[in-house]
């Protein structure tokens, strides 16, 4: 099954993580502008992998997200830092990873001149987050005089090859940080429905992944940032499955963490403002299919694409609260796209519905004909569900997304 690679921790963990969140307010200076070094340092010639690693593996951090009902771990990349003077770091993380969480701590680790290490952890604000992008930032201050180190991105993710070696670094089972895997690139641009969050254009990898690894880096023999690794399959149609392990590209990570640090404010020593993707839509849409009856005669059935609004934010969410829809067409800015073709599958479905819905932008205007699922008495076995005949239309013009926890 395709999964996201966050890992909940259990109920001591939390116990332990609230009396270390304990005077740890997390306070900004009060600047609304941002001039940010983004990675500058180039690509190194190492002698080898264990020197290469020791440079590397500090810039990689573990990620605690806290909620009312518990708490998550994952891991972040060190990938920025303030010009201003604050002596404030960035880290990009996973959307998933961050989700529902309303405190935040890191573990930074350091590496000393005799190969001994520590970590020491600092409170973490949240910057901004793209669920589409599945990419978050969130913001450390440490004391002044203590400097962190940065991971540098590779020039063009574009250009990485097949075969490429690589290593990820991570915080695996989310008590396992700074651990370190190898491997290779298996794909560069695989298409992949990620639940939750809808199809990606991702980065193949076989290294090895677990939960907790999510917002951790994937880097190269010469210790540049390729990827942020975010999901894996651990079995599909009944079969296990090793290897399958996927990454957001370097190029996509950057430009979605760039636009959330450059559109945040802070104001009164807050984040006032949360950080957002300039154009990506809030839609929150569930996508499925059914087979469903074409009247209430159950004289004849057929595969369906169905929608619902997943949140109370969802444009749809007032014309069809949280019931689901027998969907006909979704036109987009004037061009229809229709979803009753016959014979066509449900994995075509889904995976054209998804696709469409991934390029709706901001100020696009939106109209979504449907059919209303209603269902008759069936007796001992039920009720069967079928289409009323009647098509209607919701328009609507799609909303920017902006993450608040």
């Amino acid at each position: 099954m395709k999964h996201l690679h966050r890992k909940i921790l259990t109920a001591a963990s939390v116990v332990c993580l609230a009396a270390l969140l304990g005077g740890c307010a997390f306070g900004f200076g009060g600047t609304s502008t941002y001039t940010v070094t983004m990675s500058e340092k180039t690509a190194s010639v190492f002698v080898s992998a264990e020197e290469m690693l020791e440079e590397i593996r500090p810039t990689v951090v573990d990620v605690t997200s806290v909620s009312a009902t518990g708490a998550s771990a994952g891991s972040g990349v060190i990938i920025g830092a303030a010009t201003d003077g604050t002596n404030e770091y960035f880290i990009v993380t996973n959307h998933h990873v961050i989700e529902g969480g309303t405190t935040f701590t890191v573990d930074v680790l350091s590496i000393a001149e005799d190969d001994t290490e520590s970590t020491t952890v600092y409170s973490a604000a949240l910057v901004g987050s793209s669920l589409k992008r599945d990419i978050a930032v969130l913001a450390v201050r440490p004391p002044r005089g203590t400097e962190l180190t940065l991971a540098s991105f590779v020039d063009d993710s574009d250009t990485v090859k097949v075969g490429t070696e690589v290593f990820a670094i991570g915080n695996p089972l989310g008590i396992l940080g700074g651990t370190v895997t190898h491997g290779i690139v298996s794909a560069t641009k695989r298409a992949v429905a990620v639940s939750g969050i809808g199809t990606m254009t991702l980065m193949q990898t076989d290294t090895s992944i677990n939960g907790g690894n999510s917002g951790g880096g994937l880097f190269d023999s010469a210790g540049r940032l390729v990827g942020i690794i975010n999901s894996g399959y651990d079995s599909y149609n009944g079969q296990n499955v090793e290897g399958l392990n996927f990454a957001i590209p370097a190029n996509d990570a950057k430009y979605a963490a760039e636009a959330l640090i450059e559109t945040h404010v802070e104001s009164g020593g807050t984040v006032s403002e949360y950080g957002y993707v300039k154009g990506d839509a809030r839609m929150d849409l569930n996508v499925s299919t059914a087979t469903l009856f074409t009247s209430s005669a159950l004289d004849a059935q057929s595969v369906y694409l169905t929608m619902s609004a997943a949140s109370a934010q969802s444009p749809l969410y007032s014309a069809w609260s949280t019931g689901s829809k027998a969907v006909v067409s979704v036109t987009v800015n004037g061009e229809t796209h229709s979803f009753l073709e016959s014979g066509t599958s449900s994995y075509s479905l889904t995976r054209r519905a998804n696709d469409l819905i991934a390029g709706i932008a901001a100020g696009d205007t939106v109209t979504i004909a449907y059919r209303d699922i209603l269902t008759r008495s069936a007796g001992f076995f039920g009720s069967y569900s079928y289409t009323d005949s009647t098509v209607r239309e919701v328009t609507f013009t799609a909303s920017q997304y902006i993450y608040k926890p």
